[in-house]
């Protein structure tokens, strides 16, 4: 029996040319674990949010064609109407969660279907067991991690109890055994409660490992649909869609076996490519017995840490271990005040970062963050990558020329493209090119890898090689085993605090 059907599905979002899905027809069967894999832009996310209905009801488009969710057609029921028959966890989870502790957005969902207290504390209490987040109730949902949010999204999409999972991207974030441990439970989940999952990722090893079939999408429509292991068999098929095969990370076992360490701990990947004295004396990042808390929650403790000037260092380690909160602290858009505190010092190019401001470091250190979206926000791309050289009273010549270098090195080409209608590894080269105009000489990429396709990914990565090649510091985040092993030259270990 299906329990989901597509039935000649087309999509346009307004204002759109191109059609973001066209003549789909698929279902899917109850209990059935479909995979949606296919490049940034395909319409993996289309696909997923017309299960829901968030597509066409909570944003616009034109759809023809039918979408029929359990027995009920998506575009004449009320997204409220089908959440209870599809949990959905979105790509980008920040816009999921708005409540204040982890409890109360676990809670959120049987809360609002007046469930009683009983029922609603024994699925909180499970959905947080499901997700790896137990212990996790008090905890106040700004003080988690990336890795922990995307857990808690999942959870409060397991406290409901569908018969559907749609997950968009649920393992960018997290930590390979986190993601092993998640798919894990959903798995479980599934088979005992014959819960259907579509998934739309990237991650092609578990995908191997879990899905029943796989579909992949190219420009909006289905290049193939079959078995996991036909389509994983088919490589000319995968290296079309920018697929990396499954075992494809296999070579970086003694990575993710070092992810385990029990202290902070550098490993040289590259020993005859380390930096060079580069052109500078000082160190371009020290950081001396650098700790950082959220109130009670330690985050940071005892790290020690230099990098060198022309570095290419990866930072890794398991979600929670506070790399994102490390790079803020570098940047001084973290600071002590209550209840955070911070002790030890962090060097910039061996200036005190205490004594400096946090313009005087943006001038040093360039932060592209985890979500691009973040950074974005003029009409622009020509705009986005000037708008911080008109801050500095530069000459418009010399604002020109800076803009079309960055613009040039990331391979952006068209300079009047309004930012959020670019794809994500486009967006992210966007950020990247305004901390390049910038001057900065010192760039760190948190994550930038996350919901990119393996080519994506592999763009952003040459684009940092090139920038070391001429003299940049690169600083990279990420649970990408296989970046890490084949762009770092040496990779810092971060450990996670244990609370007392």
């Amino acid at each position: 029996m299906s329990i989901i059907d597509f039935k000649n599905v087309y999509f346009k979002y307004p204002r759109s040319a191109k059609y973001a899905l066209q003549d789909i027809n698929l279902s899917v069967a109850e209990g059935e674990f479909l995979a949606i894999m296919g490049e940034n832009g395909a319409g993996k996310t289309t696909f997923c949010r017309l299960i829901n209905g968030i597509l066409p009801h909570s944003q616009s488009g034109f759809l023809s064609g039918t979408v029929t969710v359990d027995c009920l057609q998506t575009d004449k029921t009320t997204v409220a109407n089908l959440a209870l028959k599809a949990g959905m966890v979105f790509d980008d989870f920040d816009a999921q969660l708005f409540t204040s502790t982890v409890r109360q957005e676990a809670a959120f969902g049987p809360e609002n279907l007046l469930l009683p207290p009983r029922e609603i504390e024994q699925r909180i209490k499970h959905a947080l067991a499901c997700a790896g987040l137990s212990g996790f109730e008090d905890r106040k949902t700004a003080t988690l991690s990336g890795g922990e949010k995307q857990r808690l999204a999942i959870a409060a999409a397991l406290s409901m109890n569908g018969k559907i999972l749609v997950l968009d991207e649920p393992l960018s974030r997290l930590d390979p055994k986190g993601a092993s441990d998640l798919m894990s439970v959903i798995s479980g989940i599934r088979k005992k409660f014959q819960i259907t999952v579509v998934m739309a990722a990237h991650e092609s090893d578990f995908l191997a490992l879990y899905a029943d079939r796989v579909c992949i999408l190219k420009a909006g429509r289905i290049a193939a649909i079959d078995t996991a292991q036909n389509i994983f068999a088919r490589c000319s098929l995968l290296d079309d869609n920018g697929i990396l095969a499954p075992g494809g990370n296999n070579k970086n076992l003694h990575l993710l076996n070092a992810l385990d360490t029990e202290e902070h701990r550098v490993i040289e990947l590259k020993p005859d490519l380390l930096p060079n004295a580069g052109n500078h004396s000082s160190p371009a990042i020290e950081i001396k017995n650098f700790c950082y808390s959220y109130g009670p929650h330690v985050c940071v403790k005892n790290l020690n840490l230099t990098i060198a000037d022309n570095d290419f260092i990866a930072i890794i380690g398991n979600n929670g271990c506070g790399k994102t909160t490390l790079l803020k602290c570098i940047t001084r858009l973290l600071r002590p005040g209550a209840p955070a505190s911070m002790q030890g010092d962090i060097f910039i190019r061996g200036r005190n970062s205490k004594e400096l401001t946090v313009s005087a470091i943006s001038g040093e250190v360039g932060f592209v963050m985890q979500n691009p979206d973040n950074q974005l926000f003029t009409d622009s791309v020509f705009s986005e990558v000037s708008f911080a050289l008109k801050n500095f009273r530069l000459s418009k010549t010399e604002i020109e020329e800076r803009v079309i270098n960055a613009l040039n090195i990331t391979g952006l080409h068209d300079k009047n493209a309004f930012p959020h209608a670019l794809s994500r590894a486009e967006r992210t080269m966007t950020v990247l090119a305004s901390v390049i105009a910038m001057g900065c000489k010192i760039i760190i990429l948190d994550e930038t890898d996350v919901g990119q396709d393996f080519r994506g990914s592999l763009k952003i990565m040459n684009i940092a090689m090139e920038l070391h090649s001429r003299g940049f510091t690169i600083i990279f985040v990420t649970h990408n085993m296989f970046l890490v092993s084949e762009y770092a030259r040496r990779v810092f270990i971060m450990r996670p605090v244990k609370q007392q």
